[in-house]
């Protein structure tokens, strides 16, 4: 009898896959928020966005890395761009011709009229960190595309989505026969 291949990268891929839904999901609802009701300025909380939608993305490519690699363990980098190019080459393709197909036509970006994958997360490669650190002397300024951004993270959370299936289990209730 053949033994069956157990999955490890399965359940730990599905939780940081929701985790970075999560932080998405509230990062989208602080920027719709209007942060006097939290008693802030816009000055103070400028940072936090960048912060969340790139640990979100870092959680996002960590799930695909544990998929690729059938590993419970991630990379500890931050480096987004890193982090894409541990995936297996399948998953890289995959992600790229998705973005030039359903995020690019919809996000131009006027310095390239065609881009991939690499160039969102080369753009956005140390975001958490530098953004983490915005007080730190530069010598180049920071940016950050949310737009672009954004639609590049919810189409890896997507795609990640499409790998797996999941259901409600519930325990089956025996019903006692009819007499």
């Amino acid at each position: 009898m053949q033994k069956s291949r157990q999955f490890h990268g399965l359940s730990t891929g599905v939780k940081l896959e929701k985790q970075a839904r999560s932080i998405l999901k509230q990062t989208h609802a602080m920027a719709k928020a209007n942060a006097h009701e939290f008693g802030l300025r816009h000055e103070e909380h400028s940072c936090v966005e960048p912060i969340l939608l790139a640990l979100s993305m870092e959680f996002a490519l960590k799930a695909w890395f544990v998929w690729d690699h059938n590993t419970l363990k991630t990379k500890r980098i931050h480096d987004l761009l890193k982090l894409f190019e541990l995936l297996g080459e399948t998953s890289k393709e995959r992600l790229d011709h998705e973005i030039r197909k359903n995020v690019a036509p919809h996000h131009p970006d006027f310095l390239r009229s065609d881009y991939g994958i690499r160039d969102v997360l080369c753009q956005h490669a140390n975001a958490f960190v530098e953004w983490r650190y915005i007080h730190e002397k530069r010598e180049h300024g920071l940016s950050f595309n949310f737009t672009t951004f954004v639609a590049t993270l919810e189409m890896v959370l997507d795609e990640f989505a499409t790998l797996y299936r999941s259901e409600l289990i519930s325990p089956q209730l025996e019903v006692p026969p009819r007499t």
